[in-house]
């Protein structure tokens, strides 16, 4: 017995708890091994990226400048983005081209990366012991299930945490620069929210434990890994849909002028906000009448005769979250998806204690 690492105390045998914890390590050494060299790689290569972006922008005399709306706003000057017009805008075309794609495929990794650990590293964590009859060796050396259970859960748990901490941090520390070369990338969607801050950080205990609990409780590793990947698809879908809603978005009216011309609404309280919440006309007295009230509408007349049963009036209105929301709602998401781990993590805990040999 000994020659797996499991310390006994006398042929009585009683598992002595540092043994349990080396055992699981050595189990898992492998995978840690893997985890440590992808984490290092990707760090690596968000490093290399930022500093060629930024080191480009300087030399360019544009860092800290924004592309948006085919405007180049830059030091204070406003500068026209249209071909040739001015070499400014070759300077933001040559950034997108080369440091846009890079950054958005980067952050959708880090997106993919919660499915991943849910499905090949929580699902087999358990089902594949309960499955070959492993754990039986465990239990008769008088060690408890649920120490077991906390044994097995706490060195993957603080592991994933750990690694998606440090790429996350990484990879806000990118787009925190990145952000105001590529303002048509509105900071709600997926990338970057779920790819940034303690949102990001917190999908990963969860999903490690929607696949630790899957294979708990169906003690079979392929079905376990099946589950676990509708479940954090699932998840992360549900909270794209929410986020939304999780803070009342501001509304920015926009009235014609006398010739009939809507008067810009200025760019730069915009800058940053996350815009396409909602959109419409307002009716006299003040309702909002979304555009989506229309969409069945056929051609511009059945438009404007739509709205006009409405009682639509030519005040446009758009809602938009300001960028001074982007923290708080990391923060509210953050907190349910820790709030949902802890929740199966106390399933795994109960269940167990449950369960028969």
């Amino acid at each position: 017995m000994s020659s797996i690492g499991i310390r006994l105390r006398a042929p009585g045998a009683r598992l002595r708890a540092r043994g349990l914890v080396w055992l699981v390590a050595r189990q898992h050494r492998a995978a840690l091994w893997a985890g440590l060299a992808v984490v290092v790689a990707i760090a690596a290569y968000i490093v290399w990226q930022r500093a060629e972006m930024i080191g480009y922008a300087r030399a360019h005399n544009v860092q800290g400048c924004a592309d948006w709306n085919w405007k180049a706003l830059c030091h204070g000057r406003e500068i026209s983005s249209e071909k040739g017009a001015n070499p400014t805008a070759e300077v933001f075309r040559h950034l997108t081209d080369t440091y846009r794609t890079p950054l958005l495929h980067t952050g959708r990794l880090l997106i993919a990366l919660p499915v991943l650990i849910g499905v090949f590293v929580g699902a087999p964590l358990f089902a594949r012991e309960l499955e070959t009859g492993t754990h039986q060796m465990v239990w008769t050396q008088s060690v408890g299930r649920t120490r077991w259970l906390i044994a097995k859960l706490a060195l993957p748990l603080v592991a994933v945490t750990a690694g998606t901490s440090v790429l996350v941090a990484f990879y806000t520390w990118w787009w925190r620069v990145a952000r105001i070369q590529f303002q048509d990338v509105a900071w709600g969607t997926a990338v970057p929210f779920d790819a940034t801050g303690p949102a990001a950080v917190a999908l990963a205990p969860l999903s490690f434990l929607i696949g630790a609990a899957a294979g708990l409780l169906l003690r079979r590793t392929l079905p376990a890994m099946a589950v676990t990947l509708g479940a954090t698809a699932g998840v992360q879908y549900g909270l794209n849909a929410l986020r939304p809603h999780l803070l009342t978005p501001r509304t920015i009216v926009d009235e014609p002028d006398a010739s009939g011309q809507y008067a810009t609404t200025p760019l730069r309280p915009l800058f940053n906000a996350w815009r396409g919440i909602g959109d419409g006309y307002l009716s006299r007295s003040g309702e909002k009448i979304p555009l989506e009230r229309c969409s069945s509408a056929v051609g511009a007349h059945g438009w404007d005769r739509c709205f006009a049963r409405l009682g639509a009036t030519d005040r446009w209105y758009e809602e938009v979250h300001p960028a001074s929301h982007y923290w708080p709602m990391q923060w509210m998401q953050a907190g349910i998806c820790l709030v949902a781990a802890v929740a199966l993590a106390a399933l795994c805990v109960w269940w167990i204690g449950r369960r028969r040999a």
